[in-house]
């Protein structure tokens, strides 16, 4: 048996299952998923900045999830690659989270593996979009096995969702699929300021950068989201959000609600800042 350790230090996320567990439990208090939202969720988009930034957002996202019936297997795409990278696959058998281990489904890895190309995703690449989310899936879901994936920011994020759900669909197993990615990263720590600094740039962002990018999720555009994190550099992990949408598109979610919409600013205000969503499908 192969297992996947943590790589990412505390500050993502707590190392102790009793301090994940009552940090979780305070991003619900006071909150609840609106009646007239109630239904079975086939999927969303979480962020993925450490939890002190974005946990309390995802934290609802899957939480809302977990009102659907039973489901065999979350599938989470995280991101962080280039359009001509190839898709990337977790391929150990059991992956470490604070809560215990959650077990990675191999059979599925192996039929999806034997549809589409990818290659092995690195048990020491470091990268915080999938492994963030881990407490969270084994706290909501702890008898869910996981298919931990890295899309790429192109069509070929598409192909990766839909082969999901054809091989889902195909082997009878009951899925939700979660895409992981952050939105405009603005400000001189990135590079990127085309509105200068200050309030003026932070509602430019948010009504304007964001808002496109957020807009295509909801109404699950594919083609369109990715061309607008590319034109516009609305989203670092365009590819994730991407494959998450193929996939319950395919499984029949018809469109988004956005459960809602923040940025680091109003936790930390300065001059660079990041933009983030919870979407249920």
């Amino acid at each position: 048996m192969t297992r996947r350790q943590r790589t990412l230090p505390r500050g993502w996320y707590p190392y102790d299952g009793k301090d994940c567990k009552r940090e979780i439990e305070s991003y619900l208090e006071g909150w609840s998923f609106s009646q007239s939202q109630s239904v079975e969720g086939l999927g969303g988009i979480v962020p993925h900045a450490g939890w002190y930034f974005s946990g309390k957002l995802a934290t609802r996202v899957f939480h809302s999830l977990k009102l659907r019936r039973k489901v065999d297997l979350v599938v989470l795409y995280g991101g962080h690659l280039s359009p001509d990278h190839p898709p990337l696959i977790v391929m150990e058998d059991k992956w470490e989270t604070p809560f215990g281990d959650i077990e990675i489904h191999t059979d599925f890895v192996k039929s999806l593996t034997k549809k589409i190309d990818t290659k092995k995703e690195s048990p020491q690449s470091g990268d915080n979009t999938m492994e963030v989310q881990l407490a969270m899936v084994k706290y909501f879901f702890p008898e869910s096995k996981l298919l931990a994936l890295r899309s790429p920011s192109s069509l070929r994020a598409k192909e990766l969702g839909e082969s999901v759900a054809e091989v889902a669909q195909k082997e009878g197993i009951s899925i939700l699929a979660v895409g992981s990615t952050d939105l405009t990263h603005y400000g001189p720590n990135y590079g990127f300021m085309p509105k200068g600094v200050g309030p003026k740039a932070v509602e430019w962002v948010k009504k304007e950068n964001d808002k496109g990018f957020v807009d295509r999720a909801m109404g699950m555009d594919i083609e369109g989201l990715l061309e607008h994190a590319e034109e516009h550099d609305s989203a670092c992990s365009a590819g994730a959000a991407a494959s998450a949408v193929a996939t319950c598109r395919a499984l029949g979610a018809k469109k988004g609600v956005l459960l809602d919409y923040y940025t680091s600013y109003e936790i930390m205000p300065d001059d660079s800042f990041v933009g983030y969503a919870g979407i249920v499908y």
